[in-house]
């Protein structure tokens, strides 16, 4: 279950060498330091007690205060980011995703996480998944009722809720451990809603403050906490306690992005921007939106089986691709020829490029034509054509074209649902295969579609039958966990029942 949208990796053996956490050495019982309870200008409040013992603090201390400053709260807000980076084939990379948190005490919050914007507002909870494609989830709109605490747990405990907001749709994220998650949510939601413990200031098994560095004009302390086998950076405002970076674990991801010799400086890091307690938040900011003509669902539910394009059977609609040095390809182009098409979508796909290719030498018929279609998701900079030639000489192959797909236009046309897939298209531009790369057969299968299509076969007729049935059974999924009679509740964003926190 991963359309990655990260980068250019190896797939090699996992290793991650990590840093050893030490202990302080202190030997007296742990001292939370209070912070004083008068607010200033800005709605920061300033913590003079821990600032002035600064050299006696230790890292416990310190995480104990930050622990205490956010229990305390009345509300928090940030813009906060969260940066991938790696150096492949001498370029410096960096991937933002967005990460941020806005709360309010007595049941009010908002966030964008990774491909979902979740928002908790007069008794009810939202969560929209923006890259529905990827587990087809045909634009289903989740949405709980609730009176006192956010019901964060019962949002991550929904199996497609956690690996969209978790990070496992947009990172190279070591999905062995998926039951053990989440771990990557934004450390200010755990400290703020205790819900969801944080590892490495909540959890902290050992700890070594580091020495204080300047960080955007702020003067911070630096703690390195260990929890399990997984270390971090935190960097914290000395004066208002706010986590302002933290540098993560590099466990979290994949072994090969870590190990591989091609994959450099690599380093997954967040910055809270603009972050603030105290300050007045509208109401607005937590409004919940009537998604329209989206599914209400009280849980989120997927096909049984992805179906790449709803398209299959139907001649493709005219779309438009950009071939080598620039030059605008139609989708007319392909008339004439057997063609499957890959999609591509990240670290998952790079190495079915190799497999097509492989394809490619075996088909070597003139009826029979390849391509590789890629988008903005696997550009370092927007409109960059430059990463064809990196594909290509990456996975040393010689068979197949590449073509770019401008704001994914093309995967819209042709109802792309799930990448990356490969669709096989026939001489008169029907779309007659369509199927996720996924299955360790897929090549197998792709070969013995396109010799069928090249025979007069009629490959799309069986497709759209099996693909009939799961439909069937979707559609009654989605009514039996119907959230309809939620939708009236949202209107105006009024509150429903009174809080009583």
């Amino acid at each position: 279950m991963n359309g990655l949208n990260s980068s250019k990796y190896y797939i090699v053996v996992v290793s991650v060498v990590l840093l050893a956490c030490l202990s302080c050495g202190r030997d007296d019982t742990p001292r939370v330091v209070d912070s004083p309870k008068g607010q200033a200008q800005g709605g920061q409040v300033p913590v003079q007690g821990i600032a002035a013992v600064d050299e006696g603090v230790s890292s416990i201390e310190i995480l104990a205060s930050v622990i205490q400053r956010y229990a305390r709260a009345e509300s928090y807000q940030d813009k906060a980011v969260l940066y991938l980076s790696y150096q492949l084939e001498g370029r410096q990379t960096q991937e933002p995703q967005r990460w941020s948190t806005t709360w309010q005490r007595h049941g009010n919050y908002a966030a964008s996480l990774f491909n979902g914007k979740v928002a908790a507002n007069g008794g009810v909870l939202s969560c929209y998944i923006f890259d529905i494609e990827s587990e087809n989830l045909d634009n289903q709109h989740l949405l709980m009722p609730y009176q006192n605490t956010i019901p964060l747990t019962e949002l991550f405990s929904d199996s497609i809720a956690k690996y969209f907001l978790s990070g496992f749709s947009e990172l190279p994220l070591d999905e062995t451990t998926i039951d053990l998650w989440p771990k990557l949510i934004p450390p200010p939601l755990s400290l703020l809603t205790r819900q969801i413990p944080n590892q490495w200031i909540q959890e902290s098994e050992q700890s070594q403050r580091l020495p204080n560095e300047d960080l955007d004009g702020r003067s911070c302390y630096v703690v390195r906490s260990s929890a399990g086998d997984m270390t971090a950076d935190i960097w914290i405002d000395r004066e208002t306690l706010i986590v302002q970076q933290i540098s993560l674990p590099l466990k979290l991801l994949v072994g090969e992005v870590v190990t591989s010799p091609e994959i450099k400086n690599v380093e997954l890091l967040a910055k809270f921007y603009d972050a603030v307690f105290d300050a007045t938040i509208p109401e607005t900011e937590f409004a919940i939106e009537d998604r329209g003509d989206a599914t209400p669902v009280k849980k989120f539910i997927a096909l049984p089986e992805a179906i790449p394009s709803r398209l299959i059977g139907e001649i493709a609609p005219s779309f438009q691709l950009v071939g080598d040095r620039e030059i605008p390809i139609s989708g007319e182009q392909f008339r004439g020829n057997v063609t499957a098409v890959l999609w591509l979508a990240g670290l998952s796909s790079y190495s079915s490029i190799r497999e097509l290719d492989s394809l490619a030498g075996e088909l070597p018929d003139q009826r029979f034509r390849f391509g590789v279609v890629y988008s903005e998701a696997d550009l370092n900079e927007p409109g960059s054509l430059g990463v064809a030639d990196e594909l290509a000489a990456f996975s040393d192959v010689e068979r197949v074209d590449f073509y770019f797909d401008s704001a994914m236009k093309a995967s819209q046309l042709l109802q792309m649902n799930v990448v990356p897939s490969v669709v096989v298209i026939d001489e008169n531009l029907r779309l007659q295969y369509a199927a996720p790369i996924g299955d360790p057969n897929w090549k197998r299968d792709v070969k013995a579609a396109m010799l069928r299509v090249a025979n007069g076969e009629n490959v799309a007729e069986e497709m759209k039958v099996s693909y009939g049935r799961f439909i069937e059974s979707y559609q009654q999924q989605l009514q039996a966990v119907s959230a309809s009679e939620v939708l009236g509740s949202i209107q105006g964003n009024r509150p429903l029942i009174p809080s009583k926190d």
